[in-house]
């Protein structure tokens, strides 16, 4: 296996949301103008021609079965008018059907035909009959066959506002087409309202979003107006109540809704916190349409006659200030908010329209009549979706969420990892020797690092530093192999430490076209000629992010750091426990250990002792050969003494040529032993100066701590009077202190 080439960090590049959510809403809109030109297509082919005998009021006219009817004012205040209509009706109704005449469902209590002694059914708007079948569109009032020829016949209207009826003969089967659609064009909005509605319901079920139970609230309110509006309300069981308000109910049921729609467009726009005085205006607003509704549920009959001029003035208005709403939305980016901008444009058109119908201004036809309750209902079915886009809001919201939180929590993860090396690094590291300290130091750093990156190998791989070469693989396994591997690509690992760049390579097996692992090389910033890498080994072809490479140089540097702070401070430490000129324990260390060794054997009753050795006629040295001469022998005394004890034994320099010796666990005839032995090892010492041969000796006095003594002085003073002793017999010989000196 090898590795080779370069590669970087990878990064992941997102569209921006703004960009992202504008591309979304085109489509939507796209996809929403497809079905609607869809639909717009089919309703145009399927709208009966409403074409029949030509109907004169109040004047004959000729028969003709292209002219529309004129139109016809009720009285006002609760009263009957009654106009007479004059057409010619021919032999049959052109397809075998009798002939009917056919007036528009308008919001009268009644209208009948008369003449003489025949009179119609009464039918009425707030009192449908059964036998008009289900969701009727319109009054139709069948013609005696016998009738043929020029007719007269009286219509009879009792309403209690100014309202235009435009009566239509044609024959019955054409009648029934017309009958069919509007069946159909209710039921479609009913259904339509319906599904909306439960489908807010569902949406506040799964999200327990308040906003879309005022969906569910709004869909409610328009469908219940749409139903009175057509009439149809009234035929329901339970609601049929509704009659009792007859016209100022529908107009309270119409100004309710846009109270709703407005407070519905407050949440869709989120004007609530965006636009704090537009929601202030509109709630004003919406608390004015309510107050006039209530008005109208007082029932009073001159409010009827005010509100048919003022309602439309409302609406309007409305629908204004909701499109006012909706255009600043659009220039948020709500999502859907230009298309039900120009949605509520084309209903405001459509309401507008079946006002002027209403006041004979225009033709009263089936577009005209259900086009702007279409035009709503696709305007609720737009603003559900511009609404259930919130919950793909939510859901990028959350995931954000989620992202940062994991985010949060990886850094909180990594920061406690970093925390936990540096504290493990600092007590570890603390009192161990400089051997040690590298390998204990980077064990610590694959411990700490291999949890948070997900690789199957980690290698520190060292040379020269501080003195010494490492090789750290985890899992302790791949030791072997990967120590072959190093051993390959030492040169070129030396170079990409020198480059001090962490890169990535893939890692290939001769044989295998694919690549089997993705490589990364850290440098470790040691000063040269030492030189050192992390090795970051992942399977597949999946390589490190940018984070994770500096995540990984993060922890080395902190690494190495503490090494180098380790080691200074061995380095100190033993520059301050040592004597400079000999390399031996200096006065003040040799103090403390004797302290140490006699608290110790007193505890655990065992022998001590201490050697004092001098070194002989050194002043005489120091004057003939010169201080240089003195250091030299000094140094090489001191190594020789050194040499000459055991594993667990103390040495240092006491002061000036006298040096000591720490014997723990060893008793008086022990101790003289070594004595001895420290003794022939300075005799036998060749030392040659300026070509001169130097011959040194020592005297050494030898003491062992008594059973009762738990401090050195006592012992020591017995060491330096042996010592003296040893002087005063010749030098060059050892004496053992007594317990007392006489």
């Amino acid at each position: 296996m090898h590795a080779d080439g370069d590669s970087g960090g990878r990064a992941l590049n997102s569209r921006p949301r703004s960009a992202d959510g504008a591309h979304h809403e085109g489509l939507i809109a796209v996809c929403l103008a497809l079905l609607l030109g869809l639909f717009a297509v089919a309703v145009a082919g399927v709208v009966p021609q409403e074409s029949g005998v030509a109907v004169a009021i109040g004047t004959p006219v000729a028969t003709s079965a292209d002219v529309e009817g004129l139109p016809l004012r009720s009285a006002e205040g609760g009263r009957t008018s009654a106009t007479l209509l004059r057409f010619d009706l021919p032999e049959g109704g052109g397809d075998g059907s009798r002939w009917v005449v056919r007036v528009e469902r308008n919001a009268v209590e009644s209208v009948w035909l008369q003449r003489g002694q025949w009179r119609s059914r009464q039918l009425g708007f707030f009192s449908p009959d059964g036998s008009e079948g289900v969701l009727p569109s319109s009054y139709v009032f069948p013609l005696p066959a016998g009738w043929t020829g020029p007719v007269e016949v009286e219509l009879h209207a009792l309403g209690s506002v100014r309202r235009t009826l435009h009566p239509r003969v044609m024959s019955e089967t054409q009648a029934t087409r017309l009958e069919q659609y509007g069946v159909a064009a209710s039921a479609m909005i009913y259904a339509s309202l319906f599904t909306i509605g439960l489908l807010a319901l569902a949406l506040f079920s799964a999200a327990r979003d308040r906003l879309f139970l005022a969906l569910f609230a709004f869909t409610l309110v328009a469908l219940l107006t749409m139903a009175a509006v057509n009439g149809h309300l009234y035929q329901l069981p339970g609601l049929r109540a509704f009659a009792f308000w007859r016209l100022q109910g529908v107009s309270a049921l119409a100004l309710l809704l846009c109270a709703a729609w407005l407070q519905m467009l407050l949440q869709y726009a989120d004007a609530n916190q965006e636009r704090p005085l537009r929601k202030r205006i509109v709630d004003y607003a919406s608390l004015g349409l309510v107050a006039v509704a209530a008005v109208c549920l007082l029932n009073v009959p001159q409010v009827a006659i005010v509100l048919q001029h003022v309602q439309i003035v409302l609406f309007s208005l409305a629908l204004l200030l909701g499109l006012g709403i909706l255009v600043d939305a659009a220039r948020r980016r709500v999502l859907m908010a230009w298309p039900l901008a120009v949605m509520a444009v084309l209903t405001l058109v459509g309401v507008v329209m079946v006002e002027l119908s209403t006041r004979g201004h225009l033709l009263d036809t089936v577009l005209i009549r259900y086009g702007y309750q279409m035009g709503s209902v696709v305007g609720v079915a737009i603003l559900s979706v511009g609404l259930i886009g919130r919950i793909g809001e939510y859901r990028h919201q959350r995931d954000r969420e989620l992202l940062a939180r994991a985010d949060t929590e990886r850094r909180m993860q990594r920061e406690a990892a970093r925390s936990d090396l540096v504290a493990e690094l600092q007590a570890k590291l603390r009192m161990l020797p400089v051997g040690d300290t590298q390998w204990t130091a980077f064990r610590l750093l694959l411990d700490r690092l291999m949890p948070l990156l997900p690789v199957e190998r980690c290698v520190v791989a060292a040379r020269g530093y501080h003195g010494h070469d490492l090789l750290v693989v985890d899992p302790v396994e791949c030791m072997e192999p990967v120590k072959t591997q190093v051993g390959k690509r030492e040169l070129a690992l030396k170079r990409q430490a020198a480059n001090a760049i962490a890169l990535q390579q893939p890692v290939t097996v001769e044989g295998q076209p694919s690549i089997v692992a993705i490589e990364a090389v850290v440098p470790l910033q040691i000063r040269a000629p030492a030189w050192g890498v992390l090795l970051l080994q992942r399977a597949g072809a999946d390589g490190f992010t940018t984070e994770e490479l500096s995540l990984a140089s993060d922890f080395a540097r902190l690494t190495l750091l503490h090494v180098d702070q380790a080691v200074a401070a061995v380095n100190l430490r033993r520059s301050a426990e040592l004597d400079a000129l000999t390399g031996s324990l200096n006065r003040r260390t040799i103090d403390q250990w004797l302290a140490r060794t006699f608290s110790e054997g007193a505890r655990e009753q065992q022998p001590a002792s201490i050697l004092f050795i001098d070194l002989d006629h050194f002043k005489s040295v120091n004057d003939r050969h010169g201080h240089a001469c003195g250091d030299f022998c000094l140094r090489n005394v001191a190594m020789a003494l050194r040499g000459a004890l055991s594993e667990g034994d103390l040495f240092g320099r006491y002061g000036g040529e006298e040096f000591i010796a720490i014997l723990p666990g060893r008793s008086g005839a022990a101790a003289r032993v070594i004595a001895e032995q420290l003794r022939m090892a300075v005799e036998n010492l060749h030392l040659d100066w300026s070509g001169q041969p130097l011959r040194l000796t020592v005297s050494v006095g030898v003491a062992t701590r008594l059973e009762h003594e738990e401090t050195p002085d006592a012992a020591l003073e017995r060491a330096d009077r042996a010592l003296y002793s040893a002087k005063a017999h010749g030098r060059n010989c050892v004496q053992v202190a007594p317990a007392v000196f006489s």
